[in-house]
């Protein structure tokens, strides 16, 4: 039974998803029966490549052009996944083993409205949580309304507006001090940065009392095949 699916999305990054496959494939096959794999490419160039391995993994790929469009890559994965509970995390995060065989163990009993945040090392220090990287049931993904995709094509604030939505309509965000996620080098270097359309829209969405999106998956995506 998949009780876990393992959701990160990832633009002209294969090293970031190499270190994290070679990751997975160590792990214990008793908690792989309990795991779901989903790797979305969001048009990279060239494609991502993937060798399954007999992992329990889908590589889905964006085939729009379109920049920034890490919310209609994680709608994507959601409408997709098959486990109750989602983790979502970005390429350039990793966590142990160990920890997801916590939360598999821990999944039957969580409270479904609550999104689990986790601590995070850069270079063995403490910093803040990262805004990506949380454990939520898929019940509550699509309560709070899933991902705007009004904000990809540009830089910015569709995580923070995604927090919030939770909050407003479906429960509390619980920080676990003792499951700690690794902040990794790869970083998404070649595309603009500007935030100030985006935060212009998140504060326009935030005077309207942030309604639930509207219009998802607007891009053509196709499963690649594996071996």
């Amino acid at each position: 039974m998949t009780r876990l699916t393992l959701i990160t999305h990832v633009y002209n990054a294969q090293a970031g998803v190499d270190h994290h496959l070679a990751q997975w494939r160590r792990y214990d096959p008793a908690l792989l029966a309990n795991l779901e794999f989903l790797i979305v490419d969001d048009h990279s160039c060239p494609p991502i490549m993937v060798d399954r391995q007999g992992l329990n993994l889908r590589l889905l790929r964006v085939d729009d052009d379109i920049d920034w469009n890490m919310p209609g890559c994680r709608n994507l994965a959601a409408i997709q996944a098959h486990s109750d509970w989602l983790l979502f995390f970005d390429v350039d995060n990793i966590t142990s083993e160990h920890n997801i065989r916590r939360m598999v163990e821990a999944a039957p009993g969580l409270d479904r409205s609550r999104l689990h945040v986790f601590a995070r090392l850069h270079d063995g220090v403490s910093v803040e949580p990262h805004i990506n990287s949380f454990l939520i049931s898929r019940w509550g993904y699509f309560r709070a309304g899933g991902y705007d995709e009004d904000f990809a094509g540009h830089y910015g604030f569709e995580d923070v507006l995604f927090r919030s939505l939770w909050r407003k309509h479906v429960g509390k965000e619980v920080l676990l001090p003792d499951m700690v996620f690794e902040q990794m080098a790869w970083r998404t270097n070649d595309l603009d940065r500007d935030i100030r359309r985006n935060q212009a829209l998140a504060n326009y969405k935030a005077a309207l009392g942030m309604p639930k999106p509207k219009g998802c998956l607007r891009f053509d995506w196709t499963e690649v095949e594996l071996a």
